[in-house]
């Protein structure tokens, strides 16, 4: 009987402690990408990109939520010699959205840690191009989205926040990881 009690009292406090504490938020930022493109048999190759990534989120207590984010992962450049076709410039870029659980861990009085996982829907454009031919071709994959960061309150509704996010997407059978490290604000409403 004390223990029903006990668990009562719990889930009543937390539900008063969660009320009034849900918001709205909506961000951007951008910046280095990495790709993990297998570059042998390349004249010249590039895995690294610039990126970015938007969200908006709302968090049901302090410490949990969820985002919807669309994002473009960068991708890899290479030159790749073919014998008839000389040089081909090839490029692949990752972008996509997705559908992430939040947690925030406050370590101070202005700054939380974040974690991100989710579940994204990852479109990776595949384009050739040499003397007088260029085409491209794409495809889609249902891939694990992630990111941890920090978050720096300036303001009670303004946070400057810097992380690291990740996915994967694929094409033709194989999958290419992307890593996008970024720093970015966030307005809470």
């Amino acid at each position: 009987m004390k223990i029903r009690h006990g668990l009562a009292l719990a889930a009543l406090t937390c539900a008063t402690a969660s009320a009034g504490a849900q918001t709205v938020y909506i961000g951007g930022a951008g910046g280095a990408t990495r790709s993990s493109a297998d570059c042998s048999g390349t004249i010249s190759c590039d895995n690294s990109d610039t990126g970015w990534k938007a969200y908006a989120g709302y968090n049901v207590n302090p410490m949990l939520g969820v985002e919807m984010i669309g994002y473009g992962f960068g991708g890899t450049q290479g030159v790749v010699a073919f014998p008839g076709f000389g040089l081909v410039n090839a490029s692949m870029k990752t972008t996509g959205f997705g559908l992430a659980g939040v947690i925030n861990v406050p370590l101070g009085p202005s700054v939380d840690l974040m974690g991100r996982l989710g579940i994204g829907s990852n479109k990776l454009k595949v384009s050739v191009s040499t003397a007088g031919f260029s085409g491209s071709d794409s495809e889609t994959s249902t891939q694990a989205l992630w990111g941890i960061g920090l978050g720096f309150r300036l303001t009670p509704a303004l946070s400057l926040r810097t992380e690291i996010d990740g996915t994967s997407a694929t094409y033709a059978g194989e999958r290419f990881d992307s890593t996008l490290f970024s720093v970015g604000l966030s307005v809470r409403f």
